[in-house]
């Protein structure tokens, strides 16, 4: 067959990863499988690993931020290149490109249109905001054939909501590599990353790994942190990530006084090793799919404390693996994972649930024979008409 995959952005983010794993796979499997994607925070080295099986277009006016002239441009510009090239599948990902994405192989006429729904676009906005993505949404099912889910959260969420009520919602896990963070070893260098002195006993470490984006809500969490822990409990938080928060960060952590107990760190190509460093992961988002952090996490043998997200009950298991804070409050989740680390009797609890967490269902393997099997509902129908 051939397909066209369409993303926003090609950043180091996990649906970036999954596109191109995705995108691999089928290339490998025989099919002609062209990229789609927008201008925004595109990475020079994620770009340069997608190699020469997979044609890659970039897409001008597919652009992150909601902005009409741009997003109309988008739908034509899109609709310009499908209808030049005839695709069998337009499989789009995430929440802008899904949407026009969506359109514009309708309007292109492409027979099969998927879906990969990696985060609930309507989930904890305004109410205005929220009214329109899930009237987009609605009317966007009327153009899908399959939607693909990343966690059996956002497949409820679409089915209490009626979007595509009528069409197949399969659950496919982020895949990524697990293997790496079951027996990864903290970096040589822990010490200078955490100014800890020569001979001096590691601190509690808490570790965050997510871009530096409103989104993840870093800023509040730096607030319930610095309200919580004081500087005689040797607790040192890590946020890893890079993106175009840092400055804001920056400034945050020195007006909060915080210099010597927050580390700020760009994107890492090792994160298993700084998850082998923590002793507790969190997470604070306003909204996500199913959190690939949190897998890593308990895959490194790690608890974690992360707000009440659709679905996290399907990996973390509240008060065994790590703790779910119903507070919508970014704050709330520092002050939880705070209170973990100095109850040590807790910790050492949560970390012996977190070690016996399987995360076998989120390995490549697991999310490539799911992608087919997705797809199988699609091969047939072209098989036949062939």
């Amino acid at each position: 067959m051939k397909i066209v995959h369409v993303i926003t952005r090609l950043a180091r983010g996990g649906s970036e990863e999954n596109t191109i794993t995705s995108c691999a796979h089928q290339a490998r499997r025989g099919h002609e499988v062209h990229l789609f994607y927008g201008p925004d925070d595109l990475a020079e080295d994620v770009l340069k690993s997608i190699g020469n099986d997979v044609r890659l277009q970039p897409v001008s006016s597919l652009r992150h931020k909601i902005n009409p002239w741009h997003d109309l441009r988008g739908l034509a510009e899109l609709y310009g290149l499908l209808k030049r090239l005839r695709p069998d599948v337009v499989h789009t990902h995430v929440s802008k490109a899904g949407i026009l994405g969506r359109f514009a192989a309708r309007l292109a006429g492409v027979p099969h249109v998927v879906h990969g729904v990696h985060i609930l676009p309507f989930s904890n906005v305004g109410m205005a905001a929220r009214i329109a993505f899930l009237a987009a949404e609605h009317l966007a099912a009327l153009c899908t054939g399959v939607f693909i889910h990343v966690s059996e959260g956002t497949r409820n969420a679409y089915r209490r909501e009626g979007i595509g009520k009528n069409r197949p919602h399969d659950v496919v896990h982020s895949g990524m590599h697990v293997a790496r963070f079951m027996d990864a070893a903290p970096p040589e260098n822990w010490r200078a990353m955490l100014r800890v002195a020569a001979g001096a006993p590691k601190p509690k470490v808490i570790l965050m790994l997510a871009a530096f984006e409103p989104r993840k809500r870093q800023s509040a969490f730096l607030d319930g942190f610095a309200r919580a822990a004081k500087a005689g409990d040797d607790i040192r938080l890590v946020l890893a990530g890079g993106g175009q928060d840092r400055k804001k960060l920056e400034d945050k952590i020195a007006a909060l006084g915080l210099g010597g107990r927050v580390v700020l760190l760009d994107h890492d190509p090792q994160p298993e090793k700084l998850v082998a460093l923590a002793d507790l992961g969190v997470l604070a988002s306003e909204r996500e799919g199913l959190p690939r952090v949190v897998v890593q996490y308990l895959a490194g043998k790690r608890p974690c404390v992360v707000n009440g997200l659709e679905g996290i009950g399907e990996i973390v298991r509240d008060d065994m693996n790590g703790r779910i804070v119903r507070s919508p409050r970014a704050e709330d989740v520092a002050k939880a994972a705070v209170d973990v680390l100095k109850d040590a009797a807790t910790l050492a609890r949560l970390s012996r649930g977190a070690a016996a967490t399987n995360v076998s269902s989120w390995t490549f393997e697991s999310m490539l024979a799911g992608l087919d099997r997705s797809y199988a509902r699609v091969e047939p129908v072209k098989a036949r008409a062939a």
